[in-house]
């Protein structure tokens, strides 16, 4: 393949989050289709990528060379200091926005046309390729709506808005550097805006008083200014993913065969930090029995028969 379609994945965690899914850490180095995984975060993360035994595919890229966290979670302070009144902005709220700061940064200094961010929560079932047969990158696609990314964005840049009918995010978006950095320079050119930085001026078109409801996503973002101004560049496609895998599974006891039937139907699973297994699920979903019998899919849609609130949905390619 030429070497305009060779690339990086980036991946942005915390040195807790990247011991809490050590499990998967091999997994995402061996099937994600990039030259090099490069783990982004603090120098203690730094170490224990070099102490993983990930091998000569797994790199990691101090998170203050690109953004110092210092100054994102003061420019945050001093956005919300009619509501803080004296108290400490929690780290956390500051570092939500700030990893997608840092995805978006990140396009400054690739020396690829191309990159991947990929969510270090979310594990590849399966290979797969992030371009077309005709060449183009994918937009992969899934179900997800909040109104204040759009309203945040149109506060950016008053040309955007929903442009499709499903949602850019996705755990995972491939980046074309040019046009990463093309939107930055868009952003930091509005002088009607406060701040000079792309990050400072997105802290003040947030509403303050949304601001601590993480109003502003990378992905729905960049995916819809593509969609407005370079709409031709990327190909749409359905991506089959298991958001919530960890209402169902173990990560730290899955298996290959797991894997493999997963693979059958989605593309990857998530893990998030604050799911559980349910009771009634434990050694359910990986028993071999079962899925002799049942699809992943299958086993999925009957269980959320049993339960309220999210739902998986998908969505065949047209």
């Amino acid at each position: 393949m030429s070497d305009i379609y060779r690339y990086d994945a980036i991946v942005v965690v915390t040195p807790k989050d990247f011991k809490r899914v050590e499990c998967n850490n091999e997994r995402i180095v061996q099937y994600l289709p990039v030259r090099k995984v490069i783990f982004v975060g603090s120098e203690e993360l730094g170490h224990m990528v070099k102490e993983s035994g990930l091998g000569e595919k797994a790199d990691f890229m101090n998170e203050n060379d690109l953004i110092p966290f210092t100054a994102v979670h003061q420019c945050m302070a001093e956005v919300m200091a009619d509501i803080l009144k004296g108290r400490e902005l929690p780290r956390g709220l500051a570092g939500w926005y700030y990893q997608q700061f840092l995805k978006m940064e990140y396009a400054r200094r690739c020396e690829d046309r191309y990159y991947m961010s990929w969510d270090g929560d979310t594990v590849p079932c399966r290979e797969f390729s992030m371009f077309a047969a005709d060449k183009k990158p994918y937009f992969d696609l899934k179900h997800e709506y909040c109104d204040e990314y759009f309203v945040t964005m149109k506060a950016l840049d008053p040309r955007l808005g929903k442009t499709i009918d499903k949602s850019f995010i996705s755990e995972h978006m491939l980046f074309d550097c040019g046009y990463m950095k093309e939107m930055l320079e868009k952003i930091e050119s509005r002088n009607d805006i406060l701040g000079e930085k792309f990050w400072e001026k997105i802290f003040h078109a947030v509403r303050l008083e949304f601001i601590q409801e993480n109003s502003f996503s990378e992905f729905e973002t960049y995916g819809t200014y593509m969609s407005v101004y370079h709409p031709d560049v990327y190909t749409f496609r359905n991506w089959h993913s298991f958001r919530y895998g960890g209402y169902y599974f173990h990560p730290e006891q899955m298996s290959e065969r797991d894997y493999q039937w997963l693979g059958k139907d989605f593309f990857a699973i998530s893990f998030e930090k604050d799911h559980t297994v349910r009771p009634d699920l434990d050694n359910l979903f990986n028993n071999p029995v079962y899925q002799s019998k049942l699809t992943a899919r299958q086993m999925v849609q009957i269980a959320q028969e049993e339960s309220e609130g999210y739902e998986e949905v998908w969505e065949e390619d047209e």
